[in-house]
């Protein structure tokens, strides 16, 4: 019995040591925490500058006159004077097709010539980027423009001399655009360097895309040419749509809504955030011009405080 009590004791006694212990690191870590300086909160600064609205978008390079060729006729390849990447002139001769099934049927062979000056490219279905394109090759059956809504296009003849950008542009932002707006291409293969371009064509009317939101097709036309710049390239499209210059503006981070109003928490030295009514003009993704309700050079909080004041 009385080992029995000494070994109770003894464990009552480890347990308030590891209480003590315990405590002790916990106040310790209490103190610790509380001597650490709070994070100086983010603030944003009312300058004076350009209030810039951009309309940006990115498309695909294609020749602006490019024509899917193909035979009146239905039949066989049986000559191709061309490859892909060949200089062609209107009337070049581009194949020639045999016309029937069999060599039992003597028809006359008919020319397939090229429809305009320019250089032959493989032919690709607009839109279906999963089929490869082509050029056809002898002995080939091919359908004809007489005999089919849907002929056998042998190949297309682009004019590379002037080349767009095609774009898919939504109902939301088709208004921002009218034509022979100035704009400016980058294109990602080439980096550092922007080429002048224009707005060719807004399409009057809406089409369906495959997840049936409706869009408006956009060309935009660069207006010089480059050996560099190859259909088929990504390009970003960007245009000036409005600029205020010389107004104050205040980062866009530093602005909260309440309702039909915007506020900033204003940085006062010695006091808590001042909350003030802003009233802005022209914005952007970053920034805002401030029309009444901030100067130049304050600051504001980027973030609203824990004890937001009342305005």
């Amino acid at each position: 019995m009385e080992m029995k009590r000494t070994l109770n004791t003894r464990n009552a006694a480890v347990v308030t040591l590891g209480v003590v212990l315990v405590g002790a690191g916990a106040f310790y870590g209490f103190k610790r925490y509380k001597k650490e300086p709070d994070a100086p909160a983010e603030l944003a600064k009312v300058t004076k500058g350009d209030v810039e609205l951009h309309f940006s978008d990115s498309g695909e390079l294609k020749a602006k006159n490019a024509i899917d060729v193909a035979s009146k006729v239905s039949g066989r390849v049986i000559e191709m004077t061309v490859d892909e990447g060949a200089r062609v002139k209107k009337g070049d001769k581009l194949a020639v097709i045999q016309p029937g099934r069999s060599e039992a049927e003597h028809y006359q062979p008919f020319s397939v010539a090229s429809p305009i000056d320019g250089i032959v490219m493989r032919y690709q279905q607009d839109g279906n980027y999963q089929q490869e394109g082509r050029v056809s090759k002898l002995g080939d059956y091919v359908t004809g423009l007489l005999e089919s809504n849907t002929p056998t296009y042998l190949m297309t003849v682009a004019d590379l001399r002037t080349l767009v950008v095609r774009m898919r542009i939504s109902e939301m932002d088709i208004l921002k655009l009218r034509e022979d707006m100035s704009v400016n291409v980058t294109i990602d293969a080439i980096a550092g360097e922007s080429f002048p371009a224009k707005v060719a064509t807004v399409s009057p009317q809406a089409e369906k895309d495959q997840n049936n939101l409706k869009n408006f097709r956009v060309d935009i036309m660069l207006l010089k040419s480059d050996a560099r710049i190859k259909p088929g390239m990504t390009a970003r499209v960007d245009g000036l749509l409005q600029v205020h210059k010389g107004v104050l503006k205040i980062p866009l981070s530093a602005v909260f809504e309440e309702g039909p109003k915007q506020y900033g928490y204003q940085q006062v030295k010695g006091a808590a955030p001042k909350k003030t009514e802003l009233k802005l003009g022209l914005r952007n993704e970053t920034d805002a011009e401030v029309l009444g309700g901030a100067k130049e050079g304050e600051e504001y909080l980027t973030e609203k405080p824990v004890s937001a004041p009342k305005s």
